[in-house]
């Protein structure tokens, strides 16, 4: 459904569009082929206006982090990004009802982190915002991403002396270092 949106141009508001059966039929990929990648390069403008690239590992937790801009509408929740763990880089040459030329389009396989509200964060707190992986029960935990809507890779510090913390175990095969556990929180260090 994420190739579909994309192949026809629907904004991604970050809730998934639910698309018909005949929709979702009319996209075909080229030999039925999906290419994995290890390695991606995200370009972004730094704060003096240079341009500069930062290289995100997908088998590396800790080069695996990225940023996106919000999508939230809710005005209780002030934070203007979202963070995602990358565990997959993927290509395929997609095409639409079968009448256009397939085209090249890249998406990541990520695992989302949502932001500890309750913990106070920001400049005026000055404190480092803290985020945690959402959890299997929520439906969105998982997802696929645009590697063009990643802002740039961000750099995660464990909260290893939170009381609360300790280490969460993730799903066999889809865990971030290909070991089975990671932390609870981190704190978001650009």
């Amino acid at each position: 459904m994420h190739l579909l949106s994309r192949i026809r141009g629907d904004a991604y508001t970050g809730e998934e569009i639910q698309y018909s059966n005949a929709d979702r039929d009319s996209v075909k990929l080229q030999h039925n082929r999906i290419y994995r990648h290890q390695v991606i390069r995200i370009n972004y403008t730094t704060y003096d206006m240079r341009r500069c690239q930062d290289t995100v590992n997908a088998g590396r937790p800790d080069h695996a982090n990225v940023m996106v801009l919000a999508h939230d509408d809710d005005p209780n929740d002030s934070h203007p990004y979202w963070y995602a763990r990358i565990l997959g880089i993927f290509h395929a040459h997609v095409s639409y009802r079968g009448s256009s030329p397939p085209q090249k389009m890249e998406f990541l396989f990520v695992r989302w982190f949502g932001c500890d509200l309750s913990y106070r964060a920001g400049w005026k707190a000055r404190r480092l915002h803290r985020i945690g992986f959402l959890t299997d029960d929520v439906a969105d935990a998982y997802g696929f991403l645009d590697p063009n809507d990643i802002v740039r890779a961000t750099h995660l510090i464990p909260a290893f002396t939170q009381d609360d913390n300790g280490i969460v175990n993730l799903p066999v095969g889809l865990s971030s270092a290909h070991s089975f556990h990671d932390w609870v929180y981190f704190y978001v260090n650009l």
